[in-house]
């Protein structure tokens, strides 16, 4: 800590007079707060800079806080500047707070001379125990206090927020999940007998084995089956092989709707076709076709079941178009 004075006179003891420390209190508890200040007396030849504290001022002592620095004026003229700092110590002592000084001419800086400022001291007092008539308490356990009706409303509120998000969060992820627009009204989906009724259409008029594409022709057909068959009685066709489905399609009793065994000549076929390189001919071509056409036909939703589906479709479809 210092402070640093310039001026143009030769004297410097005698032109650092002005300079003067001093505290507030000289006796304290621990913990209380001591107002240091550092008192210049304004000289029109002099430059002053007041000390820089660090945390800890001196061993023991610590700074708090630093003041800007004040100006008292005489007839408006500045007449004394003030530095104050707020200081104080933890450890019981005396203490010693003094600081040196650097002076030198403002036109010969390698001539500078160092002095001390006056010293100021201070005395720290613990708290004062009467261990005659002092006695000891057990350390008391903590004191439970009701729950209020404002705590409670906050906890039923955060239980209600929590538990939305969560079901909120379920919503999303079915919707998610099941290919369905996160939020709004989710479309009404074709049922599966009507799509695979229109991709036979479209097969037949693409006359596909007629141009020699019989693997192709067959893959489309099973294709068409399989889809169907998920989409119809929720069984996972389009990753299954072909012996795998009809055991699917006899355990779920779906053999009862149709004929099981044309069914499995239909597969048999094609598997044949697709991958033995065998070459079926027109008659058994048709035949799978009709075989196919015959299961979707059969092993529909029942009538009620279907108007229902077809009403919801048609009332999308009109939404769409008046919007």
């Amino acid at each position: 800590m210092c402070c640093l004075l310039t001026f143009a006179n030769t004297n410097f003891a005698q032109e650092v007079k002005g300079f003067e420390l001093s505290i507030n209190k000289d006796t304290i508890l621990i913990g209380d707060h001591i107002t240091l200040s550092v008192k210049y007396k304004f000289n029109p030849y002099l430059i002053a800079s007041f000390p820089q504290l660090k945390d800890t001022v001196v061993p023991g002592v610590e700074l708090v806080r630093e003041l800007p620095v004040d100006t008292l004026r005489n007839q408006n003229i500045i007449s004394e500047y003030v530095k104050k700092y707020i200081i104080t110590s933890f450890d019981s002592g005396h203490y010693y707070i003094m600081f040196p000084i650097i002076v030198e001419k403002p036109d010969d800086t390698g001539n500078a001379d160092t002095i001390a400022s006056n010293m100021v001291h201070f005395h720290v007092n613990t708290i004062p125990v009467d261990t005659l008539t002092y006695k000891m308490y057990d350390i008391k356990a903590p004191i439970s206090y009701p729950l209020t009706l404002k705590e409670i409303l906050f906890w039923i509120f955060a239980a209600i927020i929590i538990i939305s998000l969560v079901i909120a969060a379920i919503i999303l992820y079915k919707r998610w999940k099941n290919k369905q627009p996160l939020f709004g009204k989710a479309k009404p989906k074709i049922p599966p007998h009507i799509v695979a009724f229109k991709e036979l259409s479209v097969l037949r008029t693409e006359k596909l084995w007629q141009q020699g594409k019989i693997k192709l022709y067959y893959t489309r057909l099973t294709d068409i089956i399989r889809k169907y068959t998920e989409g119809r009685f929720s069984i996972p066709a389009m990753e299954k092989t072909s012996d795998e489905i009809l055991a699917d399609i006899k355990k779920n009793k779906i053999d009862e709707m149709y004929s099981f065994d044309r069914l499995r000549e239909m597969f048999y076929t094609s598997d044949l076709a697709k991958f033995a390189k065998y070459q079926p001919d027109a008659s058994e071509n048709e035949e799978s076709f009709k075989t196919a056409f015959e299961f979707v036909t059969n092993t529909q939703p029942k009538e009620e079941e279907t108007e229902n589906k077809t009403s919801e479709v048609e009332e999308h479809i009109k939404e769409e178009t008046d919007a």
